[in-house]
């Protein structure tokens, strides 16, 4: 074999290897886009994975960003009195769970001790009561390895929905003529909802009756629910001790009010509560309404409000537009509220000359 046909072999064979190695790039391209396509898949499926209470990292993302904005809202805009030339800011006069928590804390404590009260008052007897929703109202259930998947008989109820399903349930025993035919004095409550592991709520309940109204009111209990789960049990230790077992479930929904660094087991708790829009705590109408005592608080206790307000102590003026109370007056006259006008909405950086007359929400916040 000569020189020619070495270089010749040669050349081929390179041309071979050449050929072997190499890839198209087209195919190249849509190899590294399917590569792509699982990641990004993974990672919305891992961002959507339900994590506590039927949340996921999006749904705890997403709650985070809109109390954010809520947050700042509350921050940079405040009234301004054009009277006495100053400044509210509307974070300091807000109620709320999730931005007062300590003022929102602090107002059912002042409930509760209020109804115990008028309970004790009338020698009223406690029953602690759960209720709860069957299997079809659950989104998930757990698996033997303790794994939240998901529920083929779910009904597609939403959670806050589903909150609707137990008021409805509690209504039946309010409606039975064990506490029909009571007074509202003689039948009073406060509820609590808290979300199971997989999200679906339930309702703790503690309910005051006559000593002599007791054991009728456990047979209407038992007769109207046949879940094992839903319980009522007469508490024996007092009242005050049941308070005491009830104010435990409050503690637990209102994390943000004992603590300023929440755990991530709270953080999706009070992320359940934004999301679904439930209320934490609910009560009989025993006691004065609360946006009558909103405005009347310097002047009277929730106690004392309540009673007057059953004694027909004061004298309500409502705006015919809005149907909206504009001014109250006690029994001999004296006014004791007037909404006030002269409240405007701003926020920080507004000039405070030639600026229109605020909102409805922020009338009457002085």
């Amino acid at each position: 074999m000569n020189c020619t046909e070495n270089i010749n072999k040669n050349r081929r064979a390179v041309g071979v290897t050449h050929a072997m190695s190499y890839s198209h790039p087209a195919k190249k391209h849509s190899e590294s886009e399917a590569v792509g396509s699982l990641i990004t898949y993974k990672r919305y499926v891992d961002k959507h994975k339900v994590i506590y209470y039927g949340l996921s990292k999006y749904d705890l993302e997403s709650v985070t960003a809109k109390l954010k904005l809520q947050s700042d809202f509350l921050k940079y805009n405040y009234l301004y009195d054009r009277i006495n030339k100053t400044k509210i800011p509307l974070s300091d006069i807000v109620i709320s769970a999730n931005h007062s928590s300590n003022r929102y804390y602090g107002e059912i404590q002042n409930r509760v001790n209020t109804l115990v009260k008028v309970a004790q008052n009338k020698s009223l007897k406690p029953l602690f009561i759960t209720l709860t929703l069957s299997s079809e109202y659950h989104q998930f259930k757990t698996d033997k390895q303790g794994t939240l998947i998901p529920n083929p008989k779910y009904n597609g109820i939403s959670v806050r929905e589903s909150v609707k399903v137990l008021t409805k349930m509690f209504t039946r025993l309010r409606h039975d003529r064990a506490l029909k035919e009571l007074t509202k004095e003689q039948r009073i409550y406060f509820r609590i909802n808290e979300p199971h592991k997989d999200g679906t709520s339930h309702t703790h309940i503690l309910l005051f009756v006559p000593a002599d109204r007791v054991q009728r009111v456990v047979k209407a209990f038992n007769r109207l629910y046949f879940n094992k789960s839903n319980k009522i049990d007469i508490v024996s230790n007092g009242i005050q001790d049941s308070v005491n077992y009830v104010m435990k479930y409050i503690n637990k929904t209102l994390p943000r009010s004992k603590k300023d660094n929440l755990s991530e087991l709270d953080k999706y708790l009070n992320a359940w509560y934004f999301k679904n829009r439930i209320i934490r705590f609910n009560s009989s109408r025993t006691l004065a309404p609360l946006s009558v005592y909103r405005v009347l608080y310097n002047k009277y206790s929730l106690l004392a409000l309540t009673k007057l307000l059953k004694e027909n102590h004061f004298t309500f003026y409502l705006a015919i537009d809005t149907n909206k109370v504009v001014k109250i007056d006690d029994e001999w006259g004296e006014t004791v509220y007037s909404r006030s006008d002269h409240f405007d909405m701003k926020k920080q950086g507004d000039s405070l000359e030639d600026y229109s007359q605020t909102n409805d929400s922020a009338i009457g916040s002085q």
